[in-house]
């Protein structure tokens, strides 16, 4: 059994073949799960590398020396507020990376501004706002001291979207 439970909005083709696969693993121990995880990890860096070339930019090989900087912990570390100013502490080598990395893609392309950071957070803030509120409306805010999101003030999506 399970613990994933039918999802009567998802095609039956998909549902039958998602809780297969759910039943494997149910059935596993954490050892045998964990081992099923790094085969299927090696199994599609050999697709993607050795079997295919993805004409999608964003399943292309990635720059090596790219890949071991997000694997480092770059990649899924949160970085809220501009340099110099973040909302977390412990990130000054963070900010730095992200003063360098805007410089050389304003060079690179030209540009007078550059921004490289990941703004999805962000984006599904503020697309959850627009589908739940209307420009001018009222909305409670925690403060950042007690989980508040800086998307949720005056600065963020919030402000942008007129809350």
């Amino acid at each position: 059994m399970t613990a994933l439970e039918n999802r009567t909005w998802v095609p039956q083709k998909c549902e039958t073949y998602i809780h297969n696969i759910a039943a494997d693993t149910a059935r596993s121990d954490a050892i045998k799960t964990a081992g099923r995880i790094d085969g299927l990890i090696t199994r599609n860096r050999e697709i993607h590398e050795d079997e295919c070339f993805n004409l999608n930019p964003a399943t292309n090989v990635m720059n090596p020396k790219a890949e071991r900087a997000l694997a480092s912990g770059l990649g899924s570390r949160p970085s809220l507020g501009y340099p110099g100013d973040k909302y977390e502490m412990g990130l000054e080598a963070i900010e730095e990376i992200e003063v360098i990395c805007a410089e050389l893609c304003a060079e690179v392309f030209h540009a007078k501004y550059a921004e490289i950071r990941v703004a999805s957070g962000a984006l599904s803030n503020l697309y959850a706002f627009m589908a739940t509120c209307q420009p001018g409306d009222a909305i409670i805010v925690p403060p950042a001291s007690i989980g508040g999101h800086v998307t949720h003030h005056q600065s963020g999506c919030a402000g942008l979207y007129g809350l």
